[in-house]
């Protein structure tokens, strides 16, 4: 197995399955947005320290349903990841392992109709390379990533000469969109942004196939 590659983890196929789903006139019953807070970018070697989800349910995000949890890295080396993200060592240091919150995580994307997230290479990587270390099972899920849709209203907006790009990063696409700012490097912050980005998104593109 190649650790974290795309054939692996199902990436290619779950987004393949995920653009199905964006392109239903009705939302998908339930998805489930989910943010990672990593030590680095590389999937290979990223240990998570926080992990953050929340529904969406007929096209409406349960801000009373998300999860945010902790969890503590495996490798001490982890320290300025850890700091990157506004966390102190000892907030990570009581948390649990992932291998105790990841049956949890897997359970919730395994029940929901798709997985929602900003920039899915990085996130499902890291998740499936845990799944497969702890010998849990890998749900296999659709995948929506809001990355993608991004790029779906840049294609329209250079077709139609309307306005400037849409920035790709979580914020500024937010900003661009009219949606507040929100609390970065905050796992459930971000998976409630990417939740409402994906809406806002999905209006936009909406409303250019009714024209």
């Amino acid at each position: 197995m190649r650790a974290g590659g795309a054939r692996s983890s199902g990436l290619s196929l779950g987004l393949v399955r995920g653009r199905r789903l964006v392109r239903r006139r009705d939302h998908p019953h339930r998805l489930l947005a989910l943010d990672l807070e990593t030590t680095g970018y590389d999937p290979a070697a990223a240990e998570v320290i926080a992990v953050g989800t929340v529904p969406v349910v007929d096209g409406a995000v349960r801000i009373g349903e998300v999860r945010r949890t902790l969890v503590r890295p495996a490798a001490a080396s982890a320290a300025l990841g850890i700091a990157a993200h506004h966390l102190r060592p000892s907030e990570v240091a009581d948390a649990p392992p992932l291998d105790e919150v990841l049956p949890l995580v897997l359970t919730d994307i395994a029940d929901a109709d798709g997985l929602l997230v900003h920039h899915a290479p990085l996130d499902i990587r890291v998740l499936h390379r845990a799944a497969w270390a702890t010998g849990q099972r890998w749900p296999r899920p659709a995948i929506i990533d809001t990355v993608e849709l991004i790029t779906r209203c840049r294609t329209r907006e250079r077709a139609t000469g309307s306005g400037r790009r849409l920035p790709r990063d979580l914020a500024g696409a937010r900003a661009a969109l009219g949606l507040p700012p929100h609390q970065a490097h905050d796992a459930a912050a971000d998976a409630i942004a990417t939740a409402e980005l994906y809406l806002a998104l999905r209006a936009r593109l909406a409303g250019w196939n009714t024209r």
